[in-house]
């Protein structure tokens, strides 16, 4: 039986992958996405994009993006 916190961990990884990816999808195509900011919706700009994505890769420096 797999442990239930390797299994949530799995998930959770991989739900972020799966976000990082569609957000630089969006990026490359010059595309808005749209997020949860404060609890509201906001619009953000290709080039935002790019910005969160670069934060976010430093707030995980042990992760290899793919």
């Amino acid at each position: 039986m797999i442990d239930i916190d390797v299994f949530c961990q799995q998930v959770e990884t991989s739900l972020q992958q799966a976000v990082t990816n569609a957000l630089e999808t969006k990026r490359r195509l010059g595309h808005y996405a749209v997020i949860a900011e404060n609890g509201q919706p906001r619009r953000i700009s290709p080039e935002e994009i790019g910005l969160l994505l670069d934060k976010h890769a430093r707030l995980k420096p042990n992760q290899v993006p793919e």
